[in-house]
């Protein structure tokens, strides 16, 4: 799984209408136990597509951190910052658990969405 992880590549562009937005360097590649997470739609920059397919809750997953990870790349690939805030703040606040991300690297998912809420902090401000 982890080979996979590691060929999906690192880089993930975004860009808002009107604005580059920091790219989202920590998209989830591992989980939860049948992969749903678009990892492939965000890596292909598709984050209608994304969002789409996140949205799509099982009864299972309606807490799941990476989803909401995800979810939260995507709509932040959309320009719709505050609820990729929204998804990011619900992640922190799920149940936490060891993901992992395209780069291959394991970590916290209350550390990946802390990250990720930092960085649309930084992007707030900017404005």
């Amino acid at each position: 799984m982890k080979t996979v992880a590691v060929m999906m590549g690192f880089a993930l562009a975004c860009v808002a209408p009107g604005m580059a937005q920091a790219a989202p360097d920590e998209v989830v590649v591992v989980g939860v136990p049948d992969g749903r997470l678009a990892a492939g739609s965000l890596m292909r920059g598709d984050f209608d597509k994304a969002a789409r397919r996140l949205n799509a809750v099982r009864p299972d997953a309606a807490s799941d951190p990476a989803r909401l990870i995800n979810l939260g790349h995507a709509y932040l690939g959309m320009g719709r910052v505050a609820d990729a805030h929204d998804a990011y703040k619900s992640a922190r606040f799920a149940p936490e658990s060891v993901l992992v991300l395209a780069n291959g690297e394991e970590a916290s998912s209350r550390d990946i969405a802390r990250r990720a809420m930092g960085r649309l902090q930084t992007n707030y401000a900017m404005r």
